[in-house]
């Protein structure tokens, strides 16, 4: 039975749900803060739809025991997305998966036993599984004649780098990064480190943070707060583009050591990254649109009996080789 403590919030419910599954080591670590919000927004816009009201605590969604894993689909398909329109199967899966959550508030210990927690599971295991597959494949299609030229791309960053002026280095310093490296949003959390030998005291124990080692001889980024991070632990990558490094040495002159390089946020970063290539005639240029860019350029340089080279970018990643075909490579 679910018991509504004083002083308690839908926030703070979800922070002490999470912290169990932590001490129980269900999980390897708590979830971000955008990953709370983003439950917290949709279980309140669900209940919502549901009841009219925007609720306060978990124990007044009495619709989590009355209503079916099937109804609770109908009406988050029902849900307005951007624009208007109704949400894709993507936003789909993730209210979903919130309810799951939800479920876990409510009854921590025997949640998962429930019919509903059981029934939702099965809808993202194989209906929705496959809904969103071919939903890729088809985006993928679509998108295929769309994505700008690798060398169009390349010209418009190094002209940039070398006609804008000091006060634009974090933006120079971002699109180099983006346009060599097919990595996720992670690299606007770069903390810098001033030398190896403090990154090797950290690495003492496990990393959970984004490094930037701007050294005298070898530049490093780590990666240890990314969305695969569980799985594959933390990600190096030396830094051998001598433009980069030229750019990032002149960073770290006036940056504090142990302190973000950009204080920008993930989101903003990408909305920046997009909105220069948009001011420069080419619309729609996300950081994961240069992403599929790089991996399309390499696929199509190197010959058959050099594939392996996937492998290394698809390790950049973080992901499978399949992922990487299915929805990189163009």
């Amino acid at each position: 039975m679910y018991i509504n403590n004083i002083g308690m919030s839908i926030e703070s419910e979800l922070e002490a749900m999470y912290q169990k599954r932590y001490e129980r080591r269900e999980i390897k670590k708590q979830p971000s803060s955008a990953t709370l919000y983003q439950h917290k927004n949709n279980i309140s816009k669900l209940h919502e739809a549901i009841t009219g009201n925007i609720p306060t605590l978990f124990g007044q969604m009495t619709w989590v025991e009355e209503k079916s894993a099937d109804e609770l689909l109908e009406i988050i398909r029902s849900l307005k997305g951007r624009k208007g329109d109704t949400i894709g199967i993507a936003s789909q899966r993730s209210y979903l998966t919130s309810v799951l959550v939800a479920i876990r508030v409510i009854d921590f210990y025997k949640g998962q036993e429930t019919k509903l927690f059981k029934d939702i599971m099965d809808l993202l295991n194989v209906p929705l599984k496959k809904e969103i597959e071919d939903y890729r494949d088809k985006l993928k299609e679509e998108t295929k004649e769309s994505l700008p030229e690798w060398s169009e791309v390349m010209k418009l960053v190094v002209n940039y780098i070398d006609t804008a002026d000091q006060n634009d280095l974090d933006m120079k310093i971002l699109l180099r990064i983006y346009t060599i490296y097919p990595i996720r949003l992670e690299a606007a959390d770069l903390i810098y480190l001033k030398d190896h030998n403090e990154y090797r005291k950290l690495k003492k124990k496990p990393l959970t943070e984004n490094y930037a080692v701007i050294g005298e001889k070898k530049v490093i980024f780590s990666f240890s707060n990314y969305k695969t991070s569980d799985k594959y632990g933390t990600n190096e990558i030396v830094v051998k583009d001598k433009l980069l490094k030229k750019l990032l040495r002149e960073k770290a002159k006036v940056a504090t050591n142990m302190m973000p390089m950009f204080n920008v946020s993930r989101n903003t970063m990408s909305h920046n990254i997009t909105a220069f290539f948009k001011k420069n005639g080419i619309e729609g240029v996300s950081p994961t649109t240069l992403a599929k860019v790089i991996e399309t350029k390499a696929y199509e340089s190197i010959p058959e009996s050099e594939r392996s080279k996937m492998k290394t970018l698809a390790d950049f990643r973080r992901h499978s080789l399949e992922t990487q075909a299915k929805f990189y490579v163009h």
